[in-house]
């Protein structure tokens, strides 16, 4: 059972700050507690660490919306099905097109994601300043990481803000200390980037390693840890080294530029040997973290596992059982209508039922990216989605569907796992009958963690910051870690051979294959300075896999081929053996046999719409041009309008 329960509903009395109805932050305190009466408590303390964990499941934070597909789509490795959805603003948020009027992530109440990251900043400020002047953090242990698990989330929400917005204001400051800051200019993201670079190794040097935390902290991999103040710190070196879209001036409204963000080279060698030297830190302390099987780490997220010592996770953002978060909902292979109503009792951890959105699928042309033997790939995507009816799904015939699903009459209800065309190949690593045993899902939320940082990116980003990164800007190596071993163990786990030596086109690829649908993609594209381009070499290796002539020409066929084995775990039918998803695999076996159960189904083409890749069935992005412009999202025209002039757009946005 999970003992995380404080991301609902907690009403914090330490909490020093609110929201205005406009959502722009207030200097007002709703507790008639005093910061020396809170601070010096580390009941109180701890009270006011929740409220900041708090804000991440409420409505229209993460829990419905970040951690749901709404920010990392598209990319060159995963696709939204929401691209084409006629709800209002969601096609915008996957297509490179968003508005300042956006209403799926922005509304005039204050409960949207600018607000919430803005309104984190703000408690954590407050912490920080209470905890550093009454929490006596020099000779209290517990005190001093709290102030560690605040300079922590303080610098998770920043780097979320430059993540979606770029140039954000940068305000360290209390309300309480100046009460200017509600009219906060908007600041150079260098100014911020900066900033992190010290509040997280001061967050590394106060919060001990998870094992030593004390309480409900204690191993467990929702609470802040000195791993995970690393891990975003070498995260954020990476972004502040790398490129970015940049304005040509923060005031200027329109103009831009791809751009390192340090020009300096000694600045980005320094940047890259902090980034080696965390991850090293962290290596050196958890080798043991890497799970000796891919989809472990994935099982123990949809089970409940919360134990930092048994687990390849290094922090998730921690929501509770069937109360917040929307992981499932959105991240899973989607249900159908029908089968929303029909699996509740036959699909384990879908004993309930509840909401199926799942959106996020494997792009068609990452779906032959594969190598044969890599382990990863039945992880990463799944080709069908469960149903349970009679298997009319699979053949209306009676006589075909005993032979499909053999030791079951063609009438009885089965739970199978129907095949989808190739633009519905679902991201997997997520999934319902993963869930534990007497967990609660609700018609929306399921409650499971939403992973924020794992060890094996940690492994990859330790090779990306030894060879200095997209620059080559090469820090000197005094870790005693070979990069290239601990490369390779990601490789190893996965079942392929290691490489010889490192590079950055061989960093960006195993990236690609091992933290696909991690939301990680697409800020790595950017910040290497080719999401454009690889974006649009994606569309058009899908376009051309459209179409026959050039398909074959590709070495690629039309057809999957596969039969069901029936899991007795599950109690229901897999599709197993399958054929088709291999360059060279053009056309059925040799040991195809109808009359054993194989089955032969295309896949590119669909009766009612054609070729299911064209562009206006598969939509990837709005515009060449908008691919560089759009980004960011713009700061909304609701947030704009309750700065008092302090914010303004950039990218053309406000034109």
């Amino acid at each position: 059972m999970k003992n995380i329960k404080y991301i609902i509903g907690i009403s914090a009395v330490a909490l020093l700050s609110s929201c205005k109805g406009d959502g722009f932050l207030s200097n007002e305190s709703p507790s008639a507690m005093d910061a020396s009466t809170v601070y010096s408590s580390t009941i109180n303390t701890e009270q006011a660490i929740f409220g900041v964990y708090n804000l991440m499941g409420s409505n229209n934070s993460y829990r419905n919306r970040m951690a749901c597909g709404f920010n990392g789509l598209n990319t060159d490795i995963e696709y939204s099905t929401k691209s084409s959805s006629t709800s209002a603003g969601e096609p915008d948020l996957m297509l490179y097109d968003c508005t300042v009027a956006n209403t799926r992530v922005s509304n005039a109440g204050g409960s949207d994601i600018w607000s919430y990251l803005n309104t984190m900043i703000e408690r954590c400020n407050n912490i920080i300043e209470g905890l550093e002047e009454y929490g006596n953090v020099e000779q209290r242990d517990t005190m001093a990481a709290f102030l560690g698990e605040a300079y922590f989330l303080r610098s998770f929400a920043y780097l979320e803000q430059v993540k979606f917005w770029g140039d954000v204001p940068a305000r360290f400051v209390s309300l309480a200390k100046d009460e200017k800051g509600v009219d906060a200019v908007k600041s150079d993201r260098n100014e911020i980037y900066a900033h992190l670079r010290t509040d997280l190794l001061r967050a590394a040097e106060l919060l001990p390693w998870s094992q030593e935390r004390v309480g409900s902290a204690q191993n467990n991999v929702g609470r802040a840890n000195k791993a995970a103040a690393l891990a975003l710190l070498a995260r954020a070196d990476l972004m502040y080294a790398g490129k970015a879209v940049r304005p040509n001036s923060i005031q200027d409204p329109s103009g831009y530029k791809v751009d390192y963000n340090v020009t300096d080279a000694g600045l980005r060698k320094e940047i890259y040997k902090e980034a080696l030297d965390a991850c090293a830190q962290i290596i050196k302390h958890d080798d043991y973290k890497l799970a000796s099987d891919f989809a472990t780490p994935f099982k123990q997220i949809c089970s409940d596992v919360t134990s930092y010592k048994d687990m390849e996770h290094i922090w998730v953002m921690p929501f509770a059982d069937g109360a917040r978060g929307q992981v499932l909902n959105y991240n899973a292979p989607k249900i159908s209508s029908n089968g929303q109503s029909s699996l509740p009792g036959h699909l384990p951890g879908y004993g309930s039922g509840g909401s199926s959105n799942g959106h996020i699928c494997v792009s068609p042309a990452f779906v032959y990216a594969f190598d044969k033997d890599d382990k990863r790939r039945d992880i990463t995507y799944v080709p069908g989605q469960w149903e349970y009816d009679n298997g009319s799904g699979e053949s209306s015939t009676d006589s075909t569907r005993l032979l499909i699903f053999p030791n079951h009459h063609f009438n009885d209800l089965k739970l199978y796992m129907k095949h989808n065309q190739i633009n519905n190949f679902y991201l997997g690593k997520f999934r319902f009958e993963w869930m534990a045993d007497g967990r609660t899902l609700t018609s929306t939320d399921d409650g499971i963690d939403f992973p924020v940082l794992r060890y094996a990116d940690v492994l990859l980003m330790f090779a990306e910051a030894s060879i200095g990164g997209i620059s080559g800007d090469v820090p000197a190596n005094e870790t005693g870690l070979d990069p290239l071993a601990e490369f390779n163990k990601v490789r190893t786990r996965a079942g392929l051979k290691g490489i010889s030596a490192l590079s950055m086109d061989a960093i960006m690829k195993e990236r690609a294959f091992e933290l696909c649908g991690e939301y990680v993609r697409k800020y790595d594209l950017m910040r290497w300075g080719n999401l454009k381009e690889k974006v649009m070499e994606t569309a058009k290796t899908v376009r051309d896999m459209g179409k026959a002539d050039s398909r074959h020409a590709m070495n690629l066929g039309d057809s999957i081929f596969y039969k069901y084995r029936f899991d007795a775990e599950l109690n229901g039918y897999v599709m197993d053996s399958i054929y088709g998803l291999n360059y060279g695999e053009v056309s059925r076996p040799a040991y195809f046999n109808k009359a054993t159960g194989w089955q032969a189904k295309e896949f590119f083409y669909s009766e009612s719409k054609g070729n299911i890749l064209s562009e206006s069935n598969y939509p990837i992005y709005s515009s060449e041009e908008k691919l560089e412009s759009r980004q960011y999202w713009p700061i909304f025209s609701t947030n704009i309008a309750a700065s008092n002039g302090k914010l303004w757009n950039n990218y053309g946005y406000g034109e």
